[in-house]
């Protein structure tokens, strides 16, 4: 097994070229480099020879074309147990490479991060850096190839342990990490592509989906202590969110999470959400922070209890001391006063989570996703597309009778199914949840108002989906609720049209549907 005696180092990134090199030099590894790598290195009294004296080719192109060479590329594949390999090496006057060090232009960090127009972002795709790489580690029995910064440490003790040879297991590991690293990096590029286009139906489910993900972090466990759990990011991807203090997050927080965000950034006016176990158990409007909030609470005065809060607005000192009273699993809002963190602080498990508003999320974060029989589910998450509701019975909603209809609506998409939520225009009254009968859900809902001493008289009721009949009509009129807003579609919408007439209510059909499971 050969020694290595000569590297080809070009890096981007020079964090601890340095001392790489230094240490290579120290052991009479020949050093082969380009542009800013070999002036830094020349800077730094390091031993160090030009490409183009390999190449016997200057760079062109404005440093576009600096490596593609077969001077330089022969002696990265070459075989060296092949005679046909070291002539043709020796034909060309070329020299065999034992090492290959190159980390790529940072694609994601420059263009896609920075937003730079097309023009300017073409100019970090690496060409010739890839290339090498891939060389090297397609020839790991006779090159080691090592592509990021961190492994220069490894690299280092490993030659050092056995006299400078690697093992075909260290080899295949470095081989390995390019080949990781080169694919996530195309698919960043592909994806950049992509999202140049103007998004179509055809673009957010395309006849071949890839996509990349990396562990962020594992999880204590999954929804039961049984389950093993972890999050992943795509490879062009951050965590939209700044966890400012308190304990790991856990799987079901990441889920609840995701639901109370949604309903909170979903209104403009300030707002409260209280969310347990995917569903909302309290919301409410109000002037500030500290009213909405009680709203939200009256909703559910048990349920709240280790709910997770989420807020539209900062998070300020006199709701942050109100919410200190009771165990919660965490508070999500856009920002939090300095005296709001000092309160919390008193709570060191209880999670707060910064979520801008305005987060640029990507296309993946549109869809949904499940494992089905080895395959996998991909659709568009639900959101409200149609706007131009009919009122199909004589009596016509109040304006602000409509914006109670309209609360009614944005929340229950947010409720499993069968779903119903009871409002007025300020908080919700009450919700039935994941009843396999509809008229089930109702009575929940008025049940949970009643226990809560909760006033329904002219208060409104939303359903996720149609009412097959009219009894739910008949039990909400009863308690006073007088205005309905559903999808419609049934067969009998008739008779439902007829009681909400016959009772005086008014409805709105929306045409469109809301089911969650």
């Amino acid at each position: 097994m050969r020694k290595i005696k000569r590297a080809v180092i070009s890096v981007w990134d020079k964090t601890h070229l340095v001392e790489l090199a230094k240490f290579l030099s120290s052991n009479n590894i020949e050093i082969i480099s380009t542009g800013g790598t070999k002036k830094r290195l020349e800077k730094s009294n390091i031993p160090v020879r030009s490409v183009s004296s390999l190449t016997k080719q200057k760079e062109i192109m404005d440093g576009r074309v600096k490596t593609i060479h077969p001077n330089l590329f022969g002696g990265i594949l070459a075989d060296r147990l092949n005679k046909n390999h070291v002539e043709d090496l020796n034909q060309i006057d070329s020299k065999l490479i034992d090492l290959v060090v190159i980390n790529l232009y940072p694609f994601r960090i420059e263009a896609v991060e920075k937003k730079l127009e097309l023009e300017k972002s073409i100019e970090f795709i690496d060409i010739g850096g890839p290339s090498m790489l891939r060389a090297a580690a397609k020839n790991f029995k006779n090159v080691i190839p090592i592509c990021k910064p961190d492994q220069y440490k490894n690299f280092i003790n490993q030659f050092k342990s056995n006299n400078g040879l690697f093992s075909d297991i260290e080899r295949i590991n470095y081989a390995k990490s390019v080949f990781e690293l080169t694919y996530n990096y195309d698919l960043e590029i592909n994806q950049y592509f992509k999202n140049y286009k103007i998004d179509t139906e055809n673009e957010l489910l395309p006849s071949n989906f890839k996509f990349s993900l990396n562990k962020e972090t594992d999880l204590r466990y999954g929804e039961n202590p049984h389950q093993e759990s972890a999050y992943y990011l795509p490879t062009n991807q951050k965590i939209p969110w700044k966890k400012i203090q308190g304990k790991k997050l856990s799987y079901n927080n990441y889920l609840d999470m995701e639901s109370a965000s949604s309903i909170a950034y979903e209104f403009n006016n300030l707002c409260c959400v209280i969310i347990k176990h995917s569903n909302p158990c309290g919301f409410g409007f109000g002037n500030n922070n500290i009213q909405a909030y009680k709203n939200a609470v009256s909703t559910d005065p048990v349920s709240y209890f280790g709910g997770i809060v989420a807020f539209n607005s900062e998070v300020r000192s006199e709701e942050a001391y109100e919410m200190t009273k009771v165990f919660l699993e965490c508070v999500i809002a856009p920002s939090f006063s300095k005296k709001a963190l000092d309160i919390f602080a008193s709570k060191k498990n209880l999670r707060i989570i910064e979520l801008n508003k305005n987060n640029n999320f990507s296309k993946l974060n549109k869809l949904s996703l499940k494992s089905v029989f080895n395959g996998f589910l991909f659709q568009k998450k639900d959101t409200i597309i149609k706007t131009d509701f009919k009122v199909v019975t004589n009596r016509k909603p109040t304006e602000q009778e409509m914006c109670a209809l309209l609360l009614g609506w944005k929340i229950v998409r947010f409720v499993k199914s069968n779903a119903i939520v009871i409002n007025n225009s300020e908080k919700l009254l009450g919700i039935g949840a994941g009843q396999m009968s509809r008229v089930d859900s109702v009575k929940i809902a008025i049940r949970k108002s009643k226990e809560n001493d909760l006033n329904l008289v002219n208060s409104i009721m939303a359903s996720d989906a149609f009412f097959p009949f009219s009894d739910s009509l008949e039990i909400a009129s009863k308690e006073g609720i007088e205005g309905i807003i559903q999808p419609g579609g049934s067969i009998k919408d008739k008779e439902v049209i007829d009681f909400a007439n016959e009772n005086n209510m008014f409805m709105i059909f929306t045409g469109e549907r809301h089911f969650l499971h």
